[in-house]
């Protein structure tokens, strides 16, 4: 999927300075999270509404209330 010339842009974009040896690691560690997007990808999604979380979930908050604040 990706090779070291990419690794070494990501970083470089990221601002980060890896050591030879680390872009070595990453490099697995990247293809690894892009063949999972991949697979996400084949899902069939098209009847799912979006969503921003997985369960359903809502401030319990008070309504605001003008007061006058002769003090101020």
């Amino acid at each position: 999927m990706i090779d070291l010339e990419q690794v070494r842009k990501v970083a470089n974009l990221a601002r980060l300075e890896l050591t030879p040896e680390e872009e070595e690691q990453f490099l697995p560690q990247l293809n690894s999270i892009l063949e999972y997007f991949q697979q996400l990808s084949e899902l069939d999604t098209e009847n799912v509404p979006p969503t921003t979380r997985a369960i359903d979930v809502s401030n319990v908050t008070r309504s605001d209330q003008l007061q006058r604040y002769p003090d101020r």
